[in-house]
């Protein structure tokens, strides 16, 4: 459910969409949680090799809306390795409809890609450290993301 729609359901009859869903990057929000608590429950040791030679996971903003059903489906998750090399940008796409959307099977949601805590462990633990420690892979580490 979209805020918009969450805050007038709480009884905020005037619960703005522009302000409550469309201002911000609410699925980066989400994601960077899932970052955070990868991070925070990796070892001690796998934090410090990752400060250390780990290409760093981060954030950009939101891609869409992409406000028809196939087009948010089949938009996956976006990964950009950056140019030096030091960090890869997760972009989630995102879906988002006002309480008083023209389909009202489709009024009031808010959809994100949500990057999985689990995901972020393994690249903690693996593949961010292929092209600073270790064996340097032959494939371009977005492919990683399409295996």
């Amino acid at each position: 459910m979209s805020r918009q729609n969450i805050q007038q359901a709480a009884g905020n009859a005037k619960a703005d969409f522009h302000e409550t869903d469309e201002v911000g990057n609410n699925c980066a929000d989400i994601n960077n949680y899932s970052i955070k608590w990868a991070y925070e429950n990796a070892s001690e040791a796998a934090r410090a090799n990752y400060d250390k030679n780990g290409v760093k996971m981060v954030t950009g903003d939101d891609k869409g809306p992409y406000n028809a059903g196939p087009l948010w489906i089949w938009t996956s998750m976006k990964y950009t390795l950056s140019d030096d090399k030091k960090t890869m940008t997760v972009q989630s796409a995102m879906m988002h409809t006002p309480t008083n959307y023209l389909i009202k099977s489709a009024a009031g949601f808010h959809y994100c890609k949500v990057l999985s805590p689990l995901r972020v462990m393994e690249w903690i633990y693996v593949d961010s450290l292929y092209q600073f420690d270790g064996i340097k892979n032959e494939k371009n580490l977005e492919e990683l993301f399409l295996q």
